[in-house]
């Protein structure tokens, strides 16, 4: 879904440059810190003409970020059976990047929040369409399964 933009050196960004980078885009959003993990919670609205949801943002340095809709229960589209672009199948750890398009070097509110928004917006036309608009891979897609090995 998103694309990857790296920072200007090669070392992981601290977790104190994501934090203050969070608190001066995204103030809306609290802040818990435990050892060294960092959670942001709070409503997000990924356009004007969106519904408002309570994210949850975790991030444990140097991992994946992991980003759950709290509320509403999402939706699935008619004739749906699990909703895509999701970790286990759950709203709580969506998918909003391939693998290869973030790393740590990169700041979570320059590149993940925007994915959310992205993410978010896709899936409202999903669940009235039933089609997913975004690229990215997901199971259900048959141009997106695993090629067998030769």
């Amino acid at each position: 879904m998103g694309k990857s933009r790296s920072s200007p050196s090669g070392a992981p960004r601290s977790m104190a440059a994501q934090i203050g980078r969070m608190s001066s885009k995204h103030p809306q959003l609290k802040l818990t810190l435990r050892r060294n993990t960092a959670t942001w919670q709070g409503n997000w609205c990924p356009s004007d003409l969106s519904d408002s949801y309570l994210i949850r943002v975790t991030y444990t340095f140097r991992s994946r970020p992991v980003i759950a809709v709290l509320t509403p229960t999402l939706r699935l589209a008619e004739g749906k059976f699990k909703l895509p672009h999701t970790y286990m199948d759950s709203q709580l750890d969506i998918c909003v990047h391939e693998s290869d398009e973030w790393n740590s070097k990169l700041l979570i509110a320059d590149t993940i929040m925007p994915w959310v928004s992205q993410w978010l917006r896709f899936y409202e036309c999903w669940e009235q369409t039933g089609s997913w608009e975004g690229k990215g891979t997901n199971p259900e897609f048959r141009s997106h399964q695993s090629k067998p090995l030769a």
